[in-house]
């Protein structure tokens, strides 16, 4: 039963806004590039394990996607946790192409890509160990200490070409196509439940309420001041900020585009990048909206919740995504 489903990160859509709002040529812009590209290969072959995982009995085996919780000192989070009635099964994906390499001598992963560049990680064996400890550190203050926990490091891309020195290093590195053999061995293994049906549902319900999201911060995280973002409302034909607000629509001064709806997808922006509430006066700056009467139809028109009345009325936007 998927308890906690596979979702594209919220970073995506974060650092998309903001290479969007910065100038044309900005330092910083190959960097975010970079990382957007990366989040999306992990998020891609999370969902492909993750896929691969539906297939389990529902009642057996209780999925959770990008869990973060409280440990001690600092939050740890997992990208598949498996719950079942006798053992616990964290995965960790790499979605890596080329050619991996697990340095045993100073525990890292070395990846050669398709093109010939090498690139140096940090061992998914052991962050997954740390994961595993952080977790039987949390379930003890739950009183939820006799569930064992096993780890599994997860290769999502059937073309990377694994490599190791160590050869038992197969007990804790499989390929996608291999998980579910995987977990059939660990069922064997560990054959005893431990959790009635009860205690399985409160743990699940303790490891969902026990998720505290990861919020970034681009602006900072990358160092860029609020300044340097591009204000106005963006044309999604011609690429610009050149949206004017005229006769109860959006219309590009360069191409003519026409929009019922440009402003949303501004405040999302906004939402992303500066803060999660806004005023009418903040609403019309951000927007290059003159007329305070406008933006005040427009944000009502979202039925956004709000605090304060007429002047002083504070909208916000995190309802944009509850909702």
């Amino acid at each position: 039963m998927i308890i906690k489903n596979c979702k594209r990160p919220l970073k995506i859509d974060m650092l998309e806004a903001l290479m969007r709002r910065l100038p044309p040529g900005h330092a910083k812009q190959p960097a975010i590039f970079d990382d957007i590209k990366k989040i999306k290969a992990g998020f891609n072959g999370e969902s492909r394990v993750f896929q691969s995982l539906k297939s389990l009995p529902e009642k057996e085996y209780l999925l959770f996607h990008d869990l973060r919780l409280i440990g001690s000192p600092f939050p740890f989070q997992m990208d598949i946790l498996i719950l079942t009635s006798s053992f616990l099964l964290i995965l960790e994906v790499k979605n890596m192409a080329g050619e991996i390499f697990f340095d045993n001598t100073f525990h890292q992963l070395i990846r050669t890509n398709p093109d010939g560049k090498t690139e140096a990680f940090d061992d998914p064996i052991l962050q997954v160990s740390r994961q595993r400890q952080h977790l039987l550190d949390w379930l003890k203050t739950k009183r939820t200490n006799n569930l064992p926990v096993e780890t599994l490091v997860v290769s999502a891309n059937s073309s990377t070409i694994i490599r190791a020195v160590n050869t038992d290093i197969n007990r804790k590195v499989i390929r996608k196509d291999r998980i579910l053999l995987k977990i059939e061995e660990l069922k064997n293994k560990y054959n005893e439940a431990v959790l009635s049906t009860r205690a399985m549902k409160r743990l699940s319900n303790l490891l969902l309420d026990g998720h505290i999201p990861y919020i970034p911060k681009p602006l900072e995280n990358y160092r860029i001041p609020i300044t340097a973002l591009q204000t106005g409302v963006f044309c999604n034909k011609c690429h610009a900020f050149t949206m004017e607000r005229k006769t109860k629509k959006w219309i590009c001064r360069t191409c003519l585009d026409i929009s019922l709806d440009a402003h949303i997808s501004a405040l999302y922006d906004y939402l992303y990048l500066v803060k999660p509430t806004i005023t009418n006066s903040e609403f019309r700056n951000f927007l290059q909206l003159q007329s305070p009467s406008s933006a005040k139809k427009l944000l009502l028109s979202l039925k956004l919740n709000h605090s304060g009345q007429t002047r002083g009325r504070v909208y916000l936007l995190n309802s944009l995504i509850e909702g």
